[in-house]
């Protein structure tokens, strides 16, 4: 099994007890399917699907992936990690860091989306959560399914 560097460990929202590893195969329920089929690295090179595997290989991984969850319109979406979660699947790997954006609203309609992915998710009763305490929480504190953990 490939064993990935967890660079992630030093990210500031790891430090503030917000991010966990969850099963890859959960977070891949929720991605953008029509995200672009290239991304960019750290440095802002823009890569192909499989230059990214080699340079997580290589580099490790250095953030965790954001799933952004609305409270008002009752929706989330996997906001920053689309490609990430793509390769981590196609590649066997089990888990994967994240942490949840907690916001009024989520959607591909607002402005300071990170992706360019139109996907939405209704959270119906899957959201453990109904007011906004701090803007990121652990995933185990806000998914039903991942309460668990």
């Amino acid at each position: 099994m490939t064993k990935i560097k967890e660079l992630w460990k030093e990210h500031p929202l790891y430090k503030q007890g917000v991010v966990e590893l969850v099963p890859t195969a959960w977070v891949w329920n929720y991605w953008g399917r029509d995200v672009s089929p290239e991304t960019d690295l750290m440095d802002g090179t823009i890569v192909s699907m499989d230059e990214l595997w080699q340079d997580i290989k290589k580099n490790g991984l250095f953030e965790p992936l954001i799933m952004r969850v609305g409270l008002n319109n009752k929706k989330f979406r996997l906001e920053a990690g689309n490609h990430r979660i793509q390769v981590f699947h196609d590649n066997g790997i089990e888990t994967i860091p994240l942490t949840v954006q907690v916001r009024e609203e989520c959607g591909p309609h607002l402005g300071d989306v990170m992706t360019d992915a139109t996907h939405n998710f209704d959270a119906g009763d899957e959201i453990l959560i109904s007011q906004i305490t701090k803007e990121y929480m652990k995933p185990s504190e806000v998914f039903r399914s991942l309460s668990k953990l």
